[in-house]
């Protein structure tokens, strides 16, 4: 699975991080070398959450000739999806991955090429169908989302549609 900035930013400013190694104990947690760019130029910006993502070890990757030829190809025509974004979604494409993302344009142009993706509520609600975070965890989890990265999660309740913790 690939990630994107925004994921690993909501989860590394709340101390979060290491949920996805729980969440996803089987699978190489990815990102592009571009994604992995984006949170070194945060870090010179002395946003400390960074040094906790990068102690996740997260697989850094990077694209092959060819890819690079679809993404400068594209790119032109795909000016609203940032290169981090636009370069997760096409190695995902090559490799048959999922990209965990929360951008609302990503997420269309992954269902234009046929990348699975998830967002932070997908992410959430594995967590509690697989009891990793009971009820209670989660909302305190998205209220530090919400505070420290100053955004507003949407749809909660599809995280508790089955009361399973």
């Amino acid at each position: 699975m690939i990630f994107d900035t925004d994921i690993l930013s909501m989860l590394g400013k709340t101390g979060s991080i290491g949920l996805l190694k729980k969440l996803f104990p089987e699978t190489d947690l990815i990102i592009t070398f571009e994604v992995y760019n984006e949170l070194l130029i945060a870090k010179e910006f002395w946003y400390d959450f960074v040094d906790e993502i990068i102690k996740q070890r997260f697989r850094v990757i990077h694209m092959d000739s060819d890819s690079i030829r679809e993404y400068e190809h594209m790119k032109e025509n795909l000016s609203n999806l940032h290169t981090g974004e636009l370069t997760s979604i096409l190695l995902c494409k090559k490799e048959g991955m999922d990209f965990a993302t929360n951008d609302k344009k990503a997420k269309i142009f992954c269902g234009e090429v046929g990348v699975e993706w998830l967002d932070i509520i997908d992410i959430l609600r594995l967590c509690y169908l697989k009891c990793i975070l009971d009820r209670k965890e989660i909302e305190t989890l998205i209220n530090d989302i919400e505070e420290k990265d100053r955004t507003r999660i949407t749809k909660v309740e599809e995280i508790f549609d089955n009361d399973v913790c």
